[in-house]
């Protein structure tokens, strides 16, 4: 008789065991809707492992937890599953689904940040495109001292160094991923024969990246970079104020490019009307054009330029020259 129990017992735990072997099969080969309705999910930094099956199951990607607890388990993905954003389909079998997970297949947005961006527009714009929640956290980021120190970047801020480029990030990545993917595009373009350069002429990266970005605020016409960087060099050797009006707007955070002679008389270390050299820092963030022009300024004897209205300027060598320029191109403004 008691054999007969275990000969029982031990065939009905033979049967369930099959029938929970041929019904994960099942789980494993059929999905959960064959319609094939794409569905976008965002898994967030440090949820549970059971907390991800509650959101996959609650959006009908997989139609079993209990299963695809057991599927993660099996694999060893328990707690190696990639945060982020994700694009499922209900046609998806779990297997091709976990993989996505621990392969970390998120989904990517394109941004582009155009040169001469500042840090704030670089997080603004971020912040715009849903690729950035906390844009206070991102800025004060890239003021810290700490921080920057462990980028290796020797400057007051990481204004300069963010690299306008296009970029494709996937959303809930936090601001010091994204900080450190710009910054580590920069070490990309800033190559060691840049490097070289600098050390030739006696700058270092701060002063290059500094004088890159007055470059490139000060024109938008390609060829005129190393024009206004042979001004600017010029300038430097002889001790004269920079005067570069892009520092003042830095300095007073104006809005408008309205610049009043209050605004010039400021004392701020960013004001080059009132400072001797090269501001503390960059005052917006450099293409590699600029960077190259700071680098290699053309060989002419210019001290001075002036927009002649179209969008270009005009390039003068004496303080007469300039201030003809000055007014015709004031008294033409004025006209229009």
């Amino acid at each position: 008789m008691i054999k007969r129990i275990k000969w029982y017992s031990i065939t009905f735990l033979l049967i369930c065991s099959l029938v929970f072997a041929v019904q994960f099969m099942h789980f494993l080969i059929i999905p959960a809707n064959h319609a094939g309705v794409l569905t976008t999910i965002n898994i967030p930094q440090g949820v549970s492992f059971s907390k991800i099956s509650n959101i996959l199951t609650g959006k009908r990607i997989i139609n079993d937890k209990t299963n695809f607890k057991l599927l993660a388990y099996l694999m060893g993905a328990t707690h190696n599953v990639k945060y982020g954003e994700y694009l499922f389909s209900s046609s998806m079998r779990p297997t091709t689904i976990m993989e996505k997970l621990l392969d970390g297949e998120v989904v990517l947005h394109e941004v582009t940040i155009p040169e001469g961006y500042t840090d704030k527009q670089i997080a603004q714009t971020l912040n715009e495109k849903g690729l950035l929640n906390n844009v206070r956290s991102f800025l004060q980021l890239t003021h810290d001292k700490v921080f920057i120190a462990a980028l290796d970047i020797t400057s007051p801020s990481l204004e300069g160094f963010l690299y306008p480029d296009t970029y494709k990030l996937s959303k809930g990545l936090s601001p010091e991923e994204i900080i450190k993917k710009m910054v580590g595009q920069f070490k990309t373009v800033y190559t060691p024969e840049l490097q070289q350069r600098a050390a030739a002429i006696g700058m270092n990266m701060l002063q290059v990246v500094t004088l890159a970005s007055m470059i490139e605020k000060e024109t938008s016409v390609p060829s005129e970079r190393f024009l206004i960087s042979a001004v600017f060099h010029n300038r430097l050797k002889l001790r004269m104020r920079l005067q570069s009006d892009p520092t003042v707007i830095y300095a007073m955070h104006i809005t408008d490019d309205v610049i009043t002679k209050k605004d010039l008389r400021t004392k701020d270390p960013y004001n080059t009307y009132t400072h001797y050299g090269l501001p503390p820092g960059p005052i917006c963030n450099p293409g590699k054009e600029s960077i190259i022009a700071a680098l290699y300024p053309a060989d002419v004897k210019y001290l001075y330029f002036v927009a002649n209205n179209d969008g270009s300027h005009e390039f003068t060598r004496t303080l007469r020259e300039h201030n003809y320029y000055v007014n015709l191109y004031q008294r033409h403004h004025k006209r229009k």
